[in-house]
């Protein structure tokens, strides 16, 4: 067992927040609202305080413990569940959305739970005080693009952002974590000031880490990861 700091900052990522049986859920990217809401008590208990990701853009080395909420892929849930809840913590988040995918369903989920949020309804999550933020147009595994369909991905999906938020959109979130160094150039041309991958590491510009909030479990798991708790189990 080995034991380090948690990072500073902490950033926590998450995809869809809602009740669902794992058969319609496969690959586990649903997160129960209770879970949710128990992972910032104790975080909040632990003292960190709360920003955004373009707050964090601004600010990347803060002096107090921070921890920053990410919600990837743009679902409904976000305006219906997870705007409510946040509000009633008192804390901010940032929702990494696809403008190209306005309205969908969500090929991994099935159900409501997979339902994904349509234009109006990032506008209204915007108006209640959460961030927007560009996890790419279409969610496509960037490395995969020709040098055009990656310039239009990173560049298109920013600029509609911002025309419903009427601001800057400052940071950018890789499709699937995956990435490479054309695809952190890509995102620097493209205006953005940081970039999320998908796991923890060291903290790089434009392939920042995050910390995945464990889906099927509450607090605990939460704080067995942030403090870095590895089990080997060897078979002999």
């Amino acid at each position: 067992m080995r034991l380090h700091r948690p990072p500073n900052p902490l950033v926590l990522c998450y995809h869809a927040i809602g009740e669902v049986d794992d058969d319609a859920d496969p690959q586990r990217l649903v997160t129960s609202p209770a879970h949710m809401e128990s992972h910032v008590r104790w975080l909040k208990r632990r003292g960190y305080r709360f920003v955004t990701a373009g707050e964090l853009a601004a600010d990347p080395t803060p002096r107090t413990q921070t921890a920053v909420l990410t919600y990837d892929d743009g679902w409904r849930d976000g305006l219906t569940t997870v705007m409510p809840a946040l509000k009633d913590l008192g804390v901010p988040a940032t929702f990494y959305v696809c403008p190209g995918l306005w309205g969908r369903q969500h090929e991994n989920v099935a159900g409501d739970a997979g339902r994904l949020m349509t234009r109006d309804d990032a506008a209204a999550l915007h108006d209640g005080g959460m961030e927007l933020a560009s996890h790419s147009m279409t969610h496509p595994d960037l490395r995969r693009l020709t040098e055009d369909e990656l310039e239009t991905e990173v560049q298109r999906s920013r600029a509609e952002i911002e025309v419903i938020t009427g601001a800057p959109c400052t940071t950018f979130a890789y499709p699937f974590g995956l990435y490479g160094e054309r695809e952190m150039s890509a995102v620097a041309r493209a205006g953005y000031d940081l970039a999320f991958g998908w796991v923890p590491g060291p903290w790089r510009r434009f392939a920042a880490p995050r910390f995945a909030a464990p889906p099927r479990h509450g607090a605990l798991r939460l704080a067995l990861k942030t403090i870095g708790i590895r089990r080997r189990v060897v078979l002999g």
